[in-house]
């Protein structure tokens, strides 16, 4: 069988992870809590999620600079530049862009053959739960989301360079420092300051039990070999 989230869509299974035990326990009763984007953007101490690069649209490199450069960034428009101008990169954002709330997990895109959680890397968590069917627990998101007047935009984050790529940015654009996270995030607007507190219907028969992140490896089999026995497939 192959893995799906949807018709035309590559499929993913998806893990949430986190700090405490029993924050990951109250989302398998269905208890998601979204951050504002802002919240990732303003934490420069956490080195796992802090990027105050979050909800940039648009960047633009010296080396790229032309004499004119349509941003297509409503309300910015064209600006003027060439190389000389620029002693570092011009980015360019807007309220609207960072107006979100934030659901993010880590995402399982091919078959894995290396620790899923390597401990050279800074994690957002201590603890795991895996989903069992991606697809339904979208549906549960976004259905419970439209009742309570919320708007969903799912989708994995793309990551890029820095320090080479000039063009269009959002919410689901991250530097390429942080792409071991294989990030799949839920934004919901109309976004708020403070952070939202999502109740869908239970979660615990789509969930693993949570787990120690240290137990990774040992409860996750998706080297080729074992999907391959298993009869799954990416394809």
């Amino acid at each position: 069988m192959a893995l799906w989230t949807k018709a035309g869509e590559r499929g993913v299974v998806l893990l949430k992870l986190a700090r405490e035990k029993k924050h990951l326990e109250m989302l398998r009763h269905g208890l998601l809590y979204m951050n504002p984007l802002n919240y990732f953007r303003l934490s420069e101490g956490d080195a796992a999620r802090g990027d105050n690069r979050e909800g940039d649209d648009y960047i633009l490199q010296p080396q790229h600079a032309r004499v004119l450069i349509d941003t297509k960034v409503p309300g910015i428009g064209q600006i003027s530049a060439t190389p000389g101008d620029l002693a570092g990169p011009v980015r360019i954002a807007r309220d609207r862009t960072r107006s979100c709330n934030l659901f993010c997990l880590f995402a399982i895109t091919s078959p894995l053959e290396h620790p899923t959680f390597p401990p050279r890397y800074c994690w957002p968590g201590d603890y795991f739960v895996l989903f069992a069917h991606t697809q339904e627990f979208l549906s549960r998101v976004v259905s419970s989301a439209q009742g309570r007047g919320l708007q969903s935009e799912c989708g994995l984050v793309e990551y890029y360079d820095e320090s080479r790529y000039s063009g269009q940015l959002g919410r689901f654009q991250k530097p390429i420092r942080f792409s071991y996270q294989s990030e799949y995030r839920i934004a919901m607007e109309p976004g708020s300051i403070e952070a939202i507190q999502l109740q869908v219907p239970d979660l615990s028969n789509i969930t693993s039990e949570v787990f120690p992140l240290d137990r990774a490896d040992d409860v996750l089999k998706f080297n080729a070999k074992e999907l391959e026995a298993a009869g799954i497939s990416w394809d």
